[in-house]
């Protein structure tokens, strides 16, 4: 059985480490995935092995349609039509340099496009990761009872280390 179906975080956290790295692989901001997992589960306190797992979900087969649909959603929200910003021409970007289909006049509104409809995409990927992934979560556990009551039981173990260790460090409730 695999580790995190019975662990002693509650599902709610699982699913929103996992959603995280998932958001975060289809945004943007290529190159930058895995540092931006990892430091955004340490500053919401997520476990980090979820988060980078989910970032995989942006991979060569899943990143070009997304980032696809990215654009054109870009362009949409910011209003943009074919007379402002001409089309891109998809056959110069997919066979010849990236940059040559952004150069000229056209590349600030063809980067916002990118930037904002590839954003607006991964945190709406994000949310439906994390709703599904908790409902999965929950119906496992209600499934299979002795895993929850397992991560229940090492849950409140953890609280209780964690409570030990704040009052022998003369750290406890005031």
């Amino acid at each position: 059985m695999l580790d995190w179906l019975g662990r002693e975080e509650p599902h709610e956290r699982i699913a929103a480490a996992i959603a995280l790295g998932v958001g975060v692989g289809f945004s943007p901001f290529l190159g930058l995935h895995l540092l931006l997992a990892l430091g955004l589960a340490f500053l919401f306190r997520l476990n980090r092995i979820d988060a980078l797992l989910g970032q995989f979900a942006g991979n060569p087969w899943t990143l070009p349609p997304i980032y696809a649909i990215g654009y054109r959603l870009g362009r949409w929200i910011l209003r943009y039509d074919s007379h402002t910003v001409p089309r891109l021409p998809w056959g110069k970007l997919l066979h010849h340099d990236f940059w040559m289909a952004f150069r000229g006049p056209a590349l600030v509104p063809r980067l916002l496009s990118f930037l904002v409809g590839t954003t607006v995409l991964a945190v709406a990927i994000a949310l439906a990761t994390y709703l599904v992934t908790r409902a999965a979560l929950g119906l496992f556990h209600r499934r299979h009872p002795r895993v929850a009551e397992r991560a229940a039981r090492r849950r409140a173990a953890l609280i209780r280390r964690r409570h030990m260790r704040a009052t022998r460090a003369g750290g406890g409730p005031h």
